[in-house]
């Protein structure tokens, strides 16, 4: 199998990948139509609060959620909650806050919870371990597959990845038992640096696939990754005009229906997003630095994505 280096679908996978809900504007958490993913983040779904957006939480929601990014602000009204796992990270970047509420609002893990009322501003970080200044170090900060032809092309990127020594990509046909290892990558980041891995699966398509990446750690243990549903049948083109704009872009979705679509700079920071109900439409970017950006669209379990330069 070959390895190379992943570009326009690495810098988009942090905010569109399976079990993933980022918030198309301000509104409460518990609205399912605040969320790119149209449901309320469950269990496991990472979730991202963009820069700029407010997503407010009314009331104890019970469902143990991933990470949860947050870019904007995160306010809390009274004793409402939120649960999250173990191994989840609440990470607020510059700009980023936490508010409201009161003694009995809380973001609770199993082994620690933290109280209101909140006054948090980033770069700051609560976790199962502790909290602090800064953001707590991940390894794996972004994992996506897609299907390119009958193939599949997963990217991952790794932050502080020092204590990583290999990663290895499993496959399976249901996504539970079947798993099956197909390829051991070494660690490529010199000392606590990251890196950005790209490994193409050719066996040809035959319905839906699943992977994840075993990663082994120096002292011998090893985690799991979520688990990436690839499915086949991925249809249709995105089509934008022109490549080169200066205020307008022309948008043709590759299919009917509801769509998400993002726009990310080159640094992989989000800074545009809309949720469209025609396949033809415009977007007005005329407020963009100039420079390359990347837009996708998530319809479905279909995922797409093209660059343009703003001038």
């Amino acid at each position: 199998m070959k390895k190379i280096t992943c570009v326009a679908l690495l810098l988009i996978s942090m905010y569109a990948t399976a079990g993933s809900c980022t918030a198309n504007g301000t509104g409460n958490w518990e609205t399912p139509g605040t969320w790119s993913c149209g449901h309320v983040p469950g269990a496991g779904d990472d979730a991202t609060i963009g820069a700029g957006i407010t997503v407010t939480v009314n009331v104890n929601n019970l469902a143990t959620i991933g990470n949860l990014d947050i870019f904007g602000t995160l306010q809390f009204t009274n004793g409402a909650k939120l649960n999250l796992a173990a191994a989840s990270v609440v990470n607020i970047y510059s700009g980023g806050s936490i508010t409201g509420g009161n003694g009995g609002a809380k973001l609770v893990f199993p082994s620690a919870s933290y109280a209101g009322p909140f006054s948090t501003t980033g770069p700051f970080f609560f976790s199962n371990g502790g909290s602090g200044t800064g953001l707590l170090p991940l390894t794996l900060a972004s994992f996506y597959g897609s299907q390119q032809n009958q193939e599949v092309v997963l990217c991952w990127r790794t932050e502080n990845e020092g204590n990583i020594i290999s990663f290895e990509i499993e496959s399976g046909r249901n996504g539970n038992s079947d798993w099956q290892a197909l390829e051991m990558i070494p660690s490529m980041a010199t000392n606590e640096s990251g890196y950005s891995y790209t490994f193409i699966d050719h066996t040809k398509m035959n319905g839906d696939r699943f992977y994840r990446l075993k990663i082994f750690y120096k002292d011998g243990k090893y985690v799991y990754s979520k688990t990436l549903c690839v499915t086949s049948g991925q249809t249709g083109t995105l089509s934008i005009t022109p490549t080169l704009v200066y205020s307008s872009l022309n948008v043709i979705l590759p299919a009917l229906g509801p769509a998400q679509v993002s726009i990310f700079n080159t640094s992989g920071q989000l800074v545009k997003t809309l949720i469209s109900g025609t396949e033809v439409f415009n977007i007005d970017v005329s407020l963009l630095k100039r420079g390359e950006y990347f837009l996708s669209v998530s319809q479905g379990k279909n995922f797409h994505t093209t660059k343009f330069f703003k001038q």
